[in-house]
Parts: C-alpha cells; structure tokens; sequence
C-alpha cells in the first residue's frame, strides 16, 4: 500500500469538489439550452399563427367581395381573426431610492472616527 502525500490528498479533493461544481453547470447549461429551445418555438409558433391569421382574413375578404356579407358568413360560423394589435409600451419613471444615491457615492452618512 503507498502512503499518499498531502499535496496528492489535496489534489484528489480539489477534483471531487470540481467535479460536483462541473456537474452543476452542465445542468445549467442544459436547462438554459431547453430555455432557448422552447422559446425559439414559441417565436416560430406565433410567426406561423400570424401568418395563418393574415391568410384567413384575405380568404374573408375574398367572399365579402365575392358577394357573402359579413352577417351570412358569421351565420355560417365564419368569422374572420381579429387583426393583431401592437402593444404600446409603459413609460414609468424609475422608482425613487434614497439609499442607493448613497451606496453609489460612497457616503454612509456617518462621521468619521464616530464607531
């Protein structure tokens, strides 16, 4: 049996604490990998139900202008998607914090030498 040396024991137990913190960020990276996956999906969802929705409508208007009314075809079960609205985006001033002006300069509001 060989004595093992201290730098030989540290070396083994830096490796197994690595391998537990290596194992950890693989499963992260996995999981934000999937992440990325699946909203790339959603994306490509909602670019195909967008296009589906504009094919509809022209379809829509082609039998309104085709001769069907708008209440013939509702009567029929066939209404038209409703147009995509765009989203206005909220202007919100940023939340007043007292402390952080502080934090950020450096002051803590306390006389030197006073502990």
């Amino acid at each position: 049996m060989t004595a093992t040396t201290g730098k030989q024991a540290a070396a083994a137990a830096a490796k197994t604490l690595l391998a537990d913190r290596i194992a950890l960020v693989e499963t992260l990276g996995a999981a934000l990998d999937t992440h990325r996956r699946a909203e790339q999906a959603v994306t490509t969802a909602r670019s195909a139900a967008a296009t589906a929705a504009q094919h509809a409508r022209d379809a829509y208007d082609a039998a309104k202008t085709g001769g069907w009314t708008a209440a013939e075809l509702n009567k029929a079960g066939l209404r038209a998607p409703a147009t995509s609205r765009t989203r206005a985006t909220k202007t919100t001033a940023p939340p007043h914090d007292t402390g952080s002006e502080a934090a950020a300069s450096g002051s803590d509001n306390t006389v030197a030498g006073a502990a």
